[in-house]
């Protein structure tokens, strides 16, 4: 299968019809990609894609097949009398690589850090995922367009952060759901419509719950309008649309910068620990280094909610950060929130601009999002199972972290940008998986 086709498939499962051209679709399946950059190699000129975004900006670049063309001599020992002279030697030699791929990959372009994937276009940090355009950090995926951060997504498009979802549009912060669209923060959740904080529900719309017979007949309407807007348009409303529903954009407030959390003690060992064995000097006082360690890396921001208690936003989340703060809660208010339903009368029909003006009264999003076991991860937004860790965006089954981006199967990680495997005592590492005590290294 071609990738127009999975494409075309897509749109049928999803909308009950194809909606065009993939390629026309590129401006608005990019928007959800996470910043990245483009560059031209100084061997061919040939575009380079590289899945780091903070490369400077006149640094070399090649792809990786020019590798071979690089032939530096050894460094000789008079250069190396210091950190400043290795420096200096080295910086005329310095060559980031882009265009990575590994393993065994069919039919990929313009892509980076691309592990066993077939069928796959403008798409990075990506390993196993077949038929797919437009996706970043994404494993384990076929029939993906516009996805970011969700292993196991199939027949997907425009989704967002988490894990599991199937046949899905426009959905976000998700785990195990099926057959959602305009979604947010739904777990175990399947056939909805503008749902929001759910939990274990099916046929709702709105959040509000339909019999079977009736929710499917209004599926139906609803998504055949979707994918005609779709196909016309070659875009449409983004869920952003729900909390800025009807309202002046310039009049919403700017979010209020919530307070600071003590760094735990815990964390503190943890980072003394982890300087002595990389850098053979023990650090102290981690939060004098915050400067230095989210020089790269992307964090939550803790504000001030719609309830005026603290909760975070993603002010770096492609679509995501225009959320206003007046429409963000903590987790738990959240989760109350969703018994705010909208009303559907008996015999109607309502558009889809109805129910989204509808559920623009009603709904709230949170970027808390907690799934397993959890100690004191402080000031840490996503986790699924952490332990001992402080200002992170994401912590996956990790512990002793701070000011990183996100880690899987991690521990004693330090600043950084996405996303960290399989490590441990690590400083300012990038998109790297099984380092042990190292520095810098991408």
């Amino acid at each position: 299968m071609d990738l127009q086709n999975a494409f075309d498939t897509t749109g049928k499962v999803l909308f009950g019809q194809p909606v065009g051209k993939l390629s026309d679709f590129k401006e608005y399946l990019s928007e959800t990609l996470l910043p990245y950059q483009t560059k031209k190699s100084f061997l061919s000129g040939k575009s380079v894609t590289l899945t780091n975004p903070s490369y400077p900006a006149d640094a070399k670049f090649i792809s990786q097949d020019e590798m071979a063309q690089l032939k530096f001599q050894p460094l000789k020992t008079n250069e190396i009398k210091d950190i400043d002279s290795l420096l200096s030697a080295v910086r005329e030699r310095v060559v980031f690589c882009g265009n990575k791929m590994l393993g065994r990959n069919y039919e990929v372009f313009d892509v980076d850090d691309c592990v066993d994937c077939t069928n796959v276009i403008s798409s990075n940090n990506v390993y196993n995922v077949k038929n797919g355009a437009y996706n970043s950090f994404l494993r384990e995926a076929e029939s993906v367009f516009g996805v970011f951060g969700v292993p196991g997504a199939s027949f997907c498009m425009r989704c967002f952060e988490g894990v599991g979802a199937t046949r899905c549009f426009e959905s976000y912060y998700m785990k195990e759901i099926a057959d959602m669209y305009f979604s947010f923060n739904c777990v175990g959740c399947s056939e909805g419509i503008f749902a929001f904080n759910l939990r274990g529900k099916r046929h709702t719309i709105g959040n509000l719950q339909l019999e079977k017979d009736k929710y499917l007949a209004l599926k139906k309407k609803l998504v055949a309008e979707m994918g005609e807007e779709l196909r016309k348009k070659k875009r449409m409303f983004s869920i952003v649309e729900v909390a800025v529903f009807g309202r002046d954009k310039k009049k919403i407030k700017a979010p209020e910068i919530a307070y600071d959390s003590p760094v735990p003690p815990k964390v503190e060992d943890a980072f003394r620990k982890t300087s002595k064995i990389v850098l053979g000097k023990e650090l102290s006082n981690i939060k004098s280094y915050e400067g230095w360690l989210l020089t790269t890396s992307k964090i939550s921001q803790k504000i001030k909610g719609a309830s005026g208690k603290p909760t975070y936003r993603v002010d770096w989340f492609p679509v995501l950060k225009d959320l206003p703060a007046d429409r963000l809660l903590p987790l738990d208010e959240a989760l109350a929130s969703a018994k705010n339903a909208i009303e559907i009368g008996k015999d109607e029909q309502p558009s889809l601009q109805e129910v989204l003006s509808r559920i623009s009264k009603k709904a709230f999003f949170t970027f808390e999002f907690v799934d397993g076991y959890n100690q004191n991860c402080v000031d840490i937004s996503s986790i699924f199972t952490g332990y001992e860790s402080y200002k992170c965006f994401d912590v996956t089954n990790s512990k002793y972290c701070a000011y990183t981006c996100g880690q899987a199967d991690t521990e004693h990680n330090f600043g950084g940008y996405m996303r960290m495997l399989h490590s441990q005592f690590c400083i300012n590492c990038f998109n790297s998986t099984k380092l042990n005590s190292c520095f810098e290294v991408d």
